[in-house]
């Protein structure tokens, strides 16, 4: 049982990644396809839901602090440097613009970076920390309402971070974003140790209905929402919470029966790979292949390349990348 839900979980995250795939190719080459705002909706709250699904304080915040730091941190900064700050080291003379585009990046101007994506690792890391600390806080105050107290605080801390996102009050590194993404967080936490969903087998007569109840809130709630930039719209503020949570209940239902697609199985188990490598991939060959196609078939050319592409690199970064790429620890944890 164990097994299968670790599977299907890593199935869950391929149709997540390759989700974030879809819709950055979708952006480089120009093509718009339906049910966008949907997708969006749910896109980034399933990675942070998924992450929350198993939250670990472990042996203490040090403890805590070096996993993260290995798992999250590390990647970030080493793909950071080598995609993001290299290549206008090289292709910037100015030297305070050289210095500027990186520095734009990390305080949220928008600058279109060569690897954009790269940004949730950050917050992902920043999400767990405050995460922690909300745990701390809410056995401070009473162990004996610790679940409806860490709910409470995350809600409070999330709805704090829309607002900041509707007034366009922006905080480096993210941290706007990662105080709207923690209720997401906590919601996984909660669902993980205070429900059976990822336990139990498959139920049609409960888990059709819930998938159907879901896919008909992301179809008449869903709005667009940017999270990278924490924008968020006035009349979207009461469905985030709500359509992203649906959405993502409707990928872990199928992707529960299913179990596993070996591709989709295989790109979710290494996610983080396809994350920090796919966006760099996509550029160049959308640049180069629509000289040749365009359109819809532009797309889809750019979209299978840069999926196999990565496929293909996932084994070398196996084994020639595994301390930067969440493989192997940097920091030893004893």
């Amino acid at each position: 049982m164990v097994r299968n839900r670790i599977e299907w979980i890593d199935l869950a995250k391929g149709f997540c990644i390759a989700l974030v795939v879809f819709t950055h190719v979708t952006g480089w080459v120009g093509v718009d396809f339906p049910f966008s705002d949907q997708a969006g909706a749910f896109r980034m709250p399933l990675y942070f839901i998924l992450s929350g699904l198993f939250f670990k304080q472990y042996e203490g915040f040090v403890g805590f602090l070096k996993r993260k730091t290995n798992k999250l941190l590390i990647p970030f900064l080493f793909f950071f440097a080598i995609t993001v700050v290299l290549p206008y080291w090289v292709m910037t003379p100015d030297l305070k613009q050289m210095y500027a585009y990186p520095l734009k990046y990390l305080y949220r101007e928008r600058v279109v970076m060569l690897n954009e994506p790269i940004w949730f690792l950050l917050c992902l890391f920043e999400v767990n920390i405050l995460f922690y600390l909300v745990q701390g806080l809410a056995d401070a105050i009473s162990s004996s309402y610790k679940t409806l107290l860490v709910i409470v605080i995350s809600l409070v801390l999330g709805i704090t971070g829309l607002m900041l996102g509707i007034n366009h009050i922006v905080i480096p590194f993210y941290v706007d974003t990662a105080l709207s993404v923690l209720p997401f967080f906590a919601f996984g936490w909660w669902l993980f140790r205070h429900t059976e969903f990822l336990s139990a087998p498959v139920k049609l007569k409960w888990d059709l209905p819930i998938a159907i109840i879901c896919l008909l809130v992301l179809l008449f709630l869903a709005v667009p929402v940017k999270w990278s930039l924490n924008e968020i719209s006035l009349d979207a503020v009461w469905f985030v919470y709500l359509c992203g949570i649906a959405g993502t209940m409707l990928v872990l239902i199928v992707s529960k029966a299913l179990k596993r697609l070996p591709a989709v199985s295989y790109w979710g188990r290494y996610s983080i790979m396809v994350l920090c490598i796919h966006y760099p991939i996509l550029i160049v060959l959308s640049k180069v292949m629509r000289h040749y196609v365009s359109g819809t078939v532009l797309f889809a050319v750019v979209f299978i390349l840069t999926m196999l592409i990565c496929h293909l690199l996932i084994p070398l970064m196996r084994r020639f990348m595994p301390h930067v790429t969440a493989q192997k620890d940097v920091i030893k944890i004893q």
